[in-house]
């Protein structure tokens, strides 16, 4: 017995109406192309003729279909018309790209999608020119089209190189695409290439005083080599530093080979709250000449209680009544040696929140004092729905540190914020 035909399915389907397309632009094509008769005399390119990603026969293919093409108008080498060194460039610094182009084919070409490969490039600006018009320049790059051009108008894409965001002195290759709906050239990728060079490299790259306790101050040291052993660059001072900060320059030399250290500190009884900025180093040209070159190094720096909760907020999020919730975190003491007690806890809040606060010692001394005390609180299931906000208190048998409008206290207060919701 013979088996049944099966039904064409819809990728079958699909391949049969390609393999009919793909014959019929065959056919086009070797009606539209010229002799290749060598007796028979050639005639010049006509104006406006897709120069790149073109295979013979493809300007004649797009005017009988009438599909756009992107041609690249004044290449840095015509050989590798989307491709563009920018060569050695200072690590850091930011760069444009604007590429133009020209819809040399008889149609309106779509730009459907544009995006770089990695995060060194981003779209910057595009911009449509038509013959006799003002240019038509793009606010938004989102949706199913981006924009149309038109034949014979000019594309003019912006992309910027951030080379912060690459790795410093190696050579990159950044790739940027852009899909139209040409069947002739669907997908225009361009590529940038550049050597993002620096004669220093901080270890750490950012120097980072968090949680330092405000009756202790604290310190951090950041480590500067010369990044490039073709350099003669050295760093000769400090121009200027975030204030309240203390900067220190150290110099040592082994073996001809120059380290410096940027110490950095900040002093007890320090103000709390955030500082963010930078050291500016006085630096040497890379010959090793000069003094006006400079180095930054970034710095944040955060002054807080000497007793913290290591979740510096009390969430429970959205509670379901009939199941409650259940926090937990750890009370810090941060001055080294230090030791406290927990002596009571409390809720304020202007409608009565029923919490149950429990604290435990770790590894606490013969008179029940330690520098970490685990923290567990538990919403029971009942609660009333409704928000949650407030304080939750920890009384201790020392200061806390930082002197508020009434001095110094022994009550370190922790925000508390949920929200009870039926179920």
């Amino acid at each position: 017995m013979s088996p049944l035909p099966l039904a064409p399915t819809a990728r079958d389907a699909e391949g049969q109406m390609k393999t009919a397309l793909t014959l019929l632009t065959a056919a086009l094509l070797a009606a539209a192309l010229p002799s290749c008769n060598p007796t028979e005399p050639v005639g010049e390119a006509p104006t406006g003729a897709p120069t790149e990603g073109a295979t013979p026969g493809a300007a004649a293919l797009d005017a009988v279909a009438g599909q756009g093409l992107l041609e690249t108008l004044d290449p840095q080498d015509p050989a590798r018309p989307r491709f563009h060194d920018f060569g050695e460039m200072i690590y850091g610094d930011r760069l444009t790209w604007v590429v133009r182009f020209r819809n040399s084919g008889t149609g309106p070409l779509k730009i459907l999608n544009a995006q770089a490969a990695c995060g060194c490039t981003r779209l910057a600006g595009m911009s449509v020119k038509e013959p006799g018009r003002a240019p038509r320049v793009l606010r938004s790059f989102r949706g199913d089209v981006i924009t149309t051009v038109p034949a014979g108008a000019e594309l003019e894409v912006s992309i910027e190189i951030l080379t912060a965001f690459t790795a410093p002195n190696q050579r990159k290759l950044a790739l940027f695409r852009m899909t139209t709906d040409s069947d002739l050239d669907p997908y225009v990728t361009l590529e940038l290439g550049f050597l993002p060079t620096r004669p220093f490299m901080l270890a750490p790259t950012e120097a980072r005083l968090l949680n330092v306790p405000t009756s202790h101050g604290g310190s951090k040291r950041v480590k500067i080599i010369v990044d490039r052993k073709e350099t003669l660059a050295r760093i000769l001072g400090v121009v200027s530093a975030p204030e309240g900060l203390g900067v220190d320059l150290v110099t040592e030399s082994f073996g001809g080979e120059f380290v410096w250290y940027v110490d950095l500190s900040v002093a007890p009884l320090t103000p709390l709250g955030v500082t963010r900025g930078s050291v500016v180093l006085r630096t040497t040209d890379r010959d090793g000449t000069g003094e006006d070159g400079r180095l930054e190094v970034p710095v944040i720096a955060q002054v807080v209680p000497d007793v913290v909760l290591a979740k510096p907020l009390i969430t429970l999020g959205a509670v379901a009544s009939s199941e409650g919730a259940f926090f937990e975190s750890e009370l810090n003491a941060l001055v080294p040696g230090a030791k406290i007690k927990v002596l009571a806890t409390r809720v304020e809040s202007a409608a009565p929140v029923p919490l149950e606060i429990e604290t435990e010692a770790l590894q606490p001394d013969a008179d029940g004092r330690a520098a970490l005390w685990r923290v567990r609180i538990t919403m029971p299931p009942g609660a009333s729905p409704g928000f949650v906000s407030g304080d939750v208190v920890f009384v201790l048998d020392e200061p806390v540190g930082g002197v508020g409008p009434d001095g110094a206290s022994t009550e370190l207060r922790v925000r508390l914020s949920g929200q009870v919701v039926e179920g």
